[in-house]
Order: C-alpha cells, then sequence, then structure tokens
C-alpha cells in the first residue's frame, strides 16, 4: 500500500481558503472503528504537514471506553512506544456545522503497523489486484436520532415532532424526515464538503430511525467515507442539540441498525467480472467463500456486547448463511440487478462495527470462495428464516472463540492482528459481563 502524505503546499492552500478554520481534527481509527487523535490550532497546521505526528501505538487497542488494554500485549511489554503518523493528502476538509468551521484530516502510520485495521483491508485489496480484480463497494449504515439530555448522559428519548410509538412505523415515510429536515440538510452540507458521495437518505422503520447510503467506490475509499460519515451525522446532531447512534440495537422492542455492504469486482478494463447469464462462476464461488467464512467473522460483523441483541427472528437480520436472488430474509442477497450492476449485498453487521474490517473480511470470503472454487448450493426462496442453514454464532463467546482458532481468518487478517484483536474483544467482553445490572435486581433479587 502506497499512500501520498499531506505536503505544506497543500495544507497551505487549504488555510488560504478556508480562512474561518480555527482548529484542525487529526485524527486515525482504532480496532473498533472509534476516531482518536489530536485536536490542533490552525497555525500548527504547517507543521504537522512537515513533521508529522507521533502517537503511541497503542491507540489502536482502546476499548470503546477509551480504556488501553494490557492483555492485548501491546502496552507494557513494548514500553507503549510512540509511532510517526501522517496526515493523508486528500483528507483535509472543513466541518461546517453549527456556527462555525472547523476542519479534520486523517492520519496513517507512515510504516507498517500490524494493529491497523486500515492494512487489513488494504492487503486484501492488494491481494485481488495481483490477480487483476478490483472491490467496488458501497456502504448504507443505519442509525437512530435521540434528544439530547442537558446531563450528557445518553437517553433514548425521541425528539419532538418524531413518533415514539414502535407499533406505529414510519417505514420509507417523510414526516419525520421533514420534522429533522434541519439535520438532515446539515449531513449533506458537511458530506458535500468533505466529498463523501452520500445518495438517498430514507426513515427506517425504527422511532427516529434513518438509513444514509453512499454510493459505491474504490474499496479503501468505501471504508473511509464510512467512518467518516458515522463522524458527519453525529456532528449535524450535535449542532441541533440532538444525539445520533450507530448502536447496533438501542432499544430492546425496536429495529436494530445495521451495516449492509454492497460488492462487487471489475477487471482492469472495469468490466464487472460477477456479470454472467444466469450467473458468472467467479460470481457463485465469491458467494459460496462468504457462505463458507461468515461464521468465522462473526467476532468482526458483531464487535460488541450490544450488538448479539439485534439477532432475533424476524427482524431482516439474518442469522444463518443463506444466499438469494432478491430476497430480504437472507444473509447474502443478490438485488435484482445485471450487466455492470451484478452485486453481493452483505446484510448481516451492526452499525457498530468497523468498516474498515467489515469490507477486509467481506473480501477475504470472497477471495476465499474464488481459490477454492467454492459452490453456495442451492439459493433460498421465501422466509430464509424456516430453511435450515450454515448458522451463526449469535453469542460473543462464541464467536470470540470461533474467530480466535479460525485459518480463514488467520489467512486474510494475519495471525498477529488476529491474536490482538481476540485479546481486545475478549477482555472487553469479560469486563462487561461480570457487571451487575438493575435488571438483575428486578428479576432475581426478591426471588432467589
Amino acid at each position: 500500500m502506497t499512500d501520498n502524505f499531506l505536503t505544506v503546499e497543500e495544507a497551505s492552500e487549504f488555510l488560504d481558503a478556508n480562512p474561518t478554520v480555527s482548529w484542525i481534527d487529526i485524527l486515525l481509527f482504532d480496532m473498533n472503528g472509534m476516531p482518536r487523535g489530536k485536536r490542533m490550532r490552525r497555525g500548527d497546521l504547517l507543521g504537522a504537514a512537515k513533521n508529522g505526528l507521533l502517537l503511541p501505538a497503542s491507540v489502536y487497542v482502546l476499548d470503546p471506553r477509551g480504556n488501553s488494554i494490557a492483555e492485548t500485549g501491546r502496552l507494557w511489554e513494548t514500553g507503549d512506544h510512540d509511532i510517526p503518523f501522517r496526515v493523508l493528502s486528500g483528507t483535509l476538509r472543513p466541518v461546517p456545522v453549527g456556527n462555525r468551521t472547523h476542519a479534520q484530516g486523517v492520519m496513517v502510520p507512515v510504516d507498517a503497523c500490524d494493529m491497523d485495521p486500515r492494512a487489513v483491508l488494504a492487503t486484501q485489496v492488494d491481494r485481488l489486484a495481483q490477480a487483476g480484480q478490483k472491490p467496488i463497494v458501497a456502504v448504507e449504515l443505519e442509525f437512530y436520532v435521540t434528544r439530547r439530555m442537558p446531563d450528557g448522559n445518553f437517553s433514548l428519548v425521541t425528539p419532538p415532532g418524531l413518533s415514539a410509538d414502535p407499533e406505529r412505523p414510519m417505514t420509507f415515510g417523510f414526516e419525520e424526515m421533514d420534522s429533522l429536515g434541519p439535520f438532515i440538510d446539515d449531513v449533506y452540507r458537511i458530506a458535500d464538503a468533505q466529498g463523501l458521495p452520500v445518495d438517498a437518505v430514507m426513515q427506517e422503520s425504527g422511532p427516529g430511525q434513518f438509513e444514509i447510503n453512499l454510493k459505491h467506490s474504490e474499496a479503501m475509499t468505501a471504508a473511509l467515507d464510512g467512518v467518516l460519515l458515522k463522524r458527519a451525522v453525529k456532528a449535524a446532531a450535535r449542532a441541533h442539540d440532538l444525539e445520533a447512534t450507530f448502536m447496533a440495537k438501542p432499544h430492546h422492542d425496536w429495529t436494530g441498525s445495521g451495516m449492509h455492504i454492497h460488492v462487487s469486482l471489475i477487471d482492469p478494463q472495469g468490466n464487472n467480472l460477477f456479470a454472467g447469464d444466469p450467473m458468472a462462476p467467479m460470481f457463485r464461488h465469491a458467494i459460496g467463500g462468504l457462505q463458507a467464512s461468515m461464521p468465522d467473522f462473526m467476532a468482526v460483523w458483531a464487535q460488541s456486547a450490544n450488538a448479539y441483541r439485534r439477532y432475533v427472528p424476524e427482524s431482516y437480520v439474518p442469522m444463518a448463511a443463506h444466499w438469494g436472488f432478491n430476497n430480504r430474509t437472507v444473509a447474502l442477497r443478490v438485488p435484482c440487478c445485471s450487466g455492470p450492476a451484478t452485486r453481493i449485498e452483505h446484510r448481516v453487521s451492526g452499525a457498530d462495527a468497523n468498516p474498515f474490517l467489515v469490507i477486509a473480511a467481506i473480501l477475504g470470503g470472497v477471495r476465499h470462495g474464488l481459490i477454492n472454487r467454492i459452490d453456495p448450493g442451492q439459493h433460498a426462496e421465501g422466509n430464509a428464516e424456516e430453511l435450515d442453514g450454515p448458522t451463526l454464532p449469535t453469542s460473543w463467546v462464541n464467536a470470540l472463540s470461533r474467530f480466535r482458532s479460525s485459518d480463514i481468518v488467520r489467512d486474510a487478517f494475519g495471525a498477529t492482528f488476529q491474536d490482538i484483536y481476540y485479546r481486545l474483544k475478549e477482555t472487553e467482553r469479560i469486563s462487561f459481563e461480570r457487571i451487575v445490572t438493575s435488571l438483575d435486581y428486578e428479576w432475581y433479587a426478591q426471588v432467589a
């Protein structure tokens, strides 16, 4: 992977074109897909462009609360050393929100880092490129908009003008989008300023739940667009005293939020390698590889304790690795498109997952199917939940165990990343599950 870094000239031109920018967030994305980094003043940008920045390598192995996880073996054993970063050229963009404008840029390690999720994805892209195949990817993200609480704590309270009744779904409606029109306008405004290819916005079935689609692009760009879109949505929400959450299952009675990934492969001439009549063999093998590898990567599709609450029947969330044509009950949906638009829609991931790792895992599955010429068998028709099929590990402990022992994961992610990610998430799982909650008292205290 060869990256172009921000030059002093590019940084100077940006400052000249954006005189109101007073501070800039320089960020990376950790194993969870969460933004981490430094906020610098306008006057420090040229120095960062010239000299780069230093951050501890352990920034990649923070848990969602920001704790450094010693169990990964990358803290005390290494001395928690710094590594050099540079800002990626083309990522320095304004964030026009509220009554002022700030900016952000994305940094990457100067040298190879075996904990960098972006590098894991780059490896998959490079491997496919060696075979003359370029992945084209589009990301769809679902999220909830809630009222912002004065104390700063999160609460799932539907904003004024939106229905809080889950029995009154507003799917594909316009009433709630009209109520949140200024917020949605700001999402588009930030996306335009940052070059994010935002397509449609739609109302989903949960109270205050929406979906935003990104147009297709090359895999590395699509993953970056996915994480930056999350940040843009949250920034727009804050500007309107709202909160936006990509939590996979924010309420047990409400629809979960997913991340759907559309993927195809093209050749050096731009021809879709999945296109064929009725199906190209390469297309079938790609589906077969995704089907065979799906349980192994479950710890990526569902990376948090909450994410596993999303896998419930009759919720359009697949719990088995079925595939089918124009069928939303399957994990691998082939939309009703042909020719250049032929693609696979991967429907398993929660919205809180890391787009870099989700797309890397999908490409690893595609490559596994192509190399081993795996046939997916008969496609599902009707309700796939009523069919027998290769089930997914829908408990966190089983998913992590499968991930840790998987040869497919080891080939795709590398043994080091596989081990560190497992340790990071296993520590999070143990910490989460040891907490006694109010529900424990409500259900068990007086009857035990």
